[in-house]
């Protein structure tokens, strides 16, 4: 199993995977225990990350200083994260799973720059039951591709293995690790997939979890060409004219599958398949015919489809032309960065050397089409995908702000910062920028 691991682990990390540093998750149950037991006999560099959720009285506490123990006997570093989860699931309108997943994921963002790569211990039977459980909830190729094996700086070696084989590692090796009872619970519907519906396809084809595998890369080989042509023609159709997006109809009408291009392009702006199904069906609906999104507007004229941003008032952009008035918003403490200097984690602090911090500023609300670098991360985002893969509803997304100089985005405020801006040399004068938690005077 070593073997297969390391092989798995060099495809994904490369060549000298071996050299990389690893954040491990890990919560003490055997997919995750055994993960870090491979990195550990493997001599490999890596810590340990564990959230206690709160979710299971003392379980979650018992849980949580196993993993800090098992992390002492490695000889590696812990980081612990406590969530008072059902005050974050709140009024939030998400089931506790989603929200405890994106408490999980926002963390592990935060602690991401200090490390190469995150890995998650998910196995071959999370992701058959992923598959299924987007196939009864509606889904379109990526979600029928499952969990993929890497995400940027997430990586999943563990994915080649299904449970019963870390089962039995666990077993042979004598792997301590702990049960959470809310695995057992059928009223979770991956539960009840995986108790009920997962041997059900086993009993007509034991070997479903090999094929189901084999569909899922075959799938995932088969997403990644479709969105390379998808990506293409998106390019050629789209265009920007006086911040509104423009589709030339005329052009539209030469592609086949009309409702699917209209679909990849729309679904961006936040409009439902039901709009591309009209469009496409409609070719000659009548100009000035509108549909609304929550953010967009796409109005038919007689050449084009566009689209554009709803009416936001002036006053949503604040410019600021100075320190002292950049100091009404937020809190600033100068300093001289030293070698070696640590860094607080927290997103609501931007560190930002003093001669990178150009004035005029803005405080403005994001908008579709605009990137950034992540701090930590390789290559420009956009943030439409940086919300989507940090799990962000839309309402919180309204209220997010972003500080920028000269077109570029300096920090989305309270969730990341731009790596082009990050502190690089010694003994700098720098800025340490933070969010005044009392009030949000940049929230209109």
């Amino acid at each position: 199993m070593l073997n297969r691991f390391l092989q798995e682990l060099h495809r994904l990390a490369g060549k000298k995977a071996s050299q990389k540093h690893y954040l491990v998750a890990v919560s003490g149950g055997a997919d995750s225990m055994v993960a870090a037991t491979l990195f550990h006999k493997a001599g490999l560099r890596f810590s340990v990350a564990h959230c206690n959720f709160h979710l299971r009285g003392t379980d979650s506490d018992r849980d949580m200083h196993f993993v800090q123990k098992m992390a002492a006997v490695w000889k590696v570093p812990f980081f612990l994260r406590e969530f008072d989860t059902l005050s974050e699931q709140k009024n939030s309108g998400k089931s506790v799973e989603m929200v405890a997943r994106e408490l999980r994921y926002r963390w592990f963002n935060e602690l991401l720059p200090d490390f190469d790569y995150l890995v998650t211990a998910h196995q071959s039977n999370d992701a058959a039951e992923t598959m299924l459980l987007n196939l009864t909830r509606g889904s379109g190729l990526r979600g029928l591709c499952g969990i993929p094996p890497i995400n940027e700086k997430i990586i999943r070696p563990m994915l080649i293995f299904t449970a019963q084989e870390i089962r039995q590692y666990a077993e042979n090796q004598q792997v301590e690790y702990v049960e959470d009872y809310t695995n057992q619970d059928e009223e979770i519907v991956r539960n009840r997939i995986r108790h009920s519906v997962v041997p059900q396809l086993e009993s007509i084809n034991p070997q479903f979890l090999t094929t189901n595998a084999h569909t899922r890369l075959v799938l995932q080989r088969q997403y990644a060409y479709y969105q390379k042509h998808i990506e293409a023609d998106k390019e050629n159709l789209l265009s920007v004219k006086e911040g509104q997006y423009q589709i030339q109809r005329s052009q539209l009408e030469h592609f086949a599958n009309m409702e699917l291009i209209l679909y990849e392009i729309l679904n961006e702006f936040g409009f439902s398949s039901d709009v591309s199904e009209k469009l496409a069906e409609s070719s000659n609906l009548q100009s000035g015919k509108q549909f609304f999104s929550d953010d967009y507007i796409l109005l038919i004229d007689r050449e084009f489809i566009i689209i554009k941003p709803k009416d936001r008032s002036e006053n949503n952009t604040i410019n600021i032309d100075s320190l002292e008035t950049l100091r009404h918003y937020f809190y600033i403490e100068e300093f001289e960065y030293q070698k070696d200097m640590v860094f607080d984690k927290n997103p609501d602090i931007l560190y930002i050397p003093k001669d990178k911090l150009t004035f005029p500023l803005q405080i403005r609300p994001w908008q579709h089409g605009d990137i950034f670098y992540p701090l930590g991360a390789k290559g420009k985002q956009k943030l439409s995908d940086f919300f989507t893969d940090h799990k962000i509803d839309r309402f919180t997304k309204e209220n997010i702000r972003l500080l920028c100089t000269g077109g570029d985005i300096l920090w989305i405020i309270g969730w990341r910062s731009d790596e082009r801006y990050k502190i690089l040399k010694n003994k700098t004068i720098c800025y340490k920028i933070y969010k005044k938690n009392d009030s949000k005077p940049y929230n209109m």
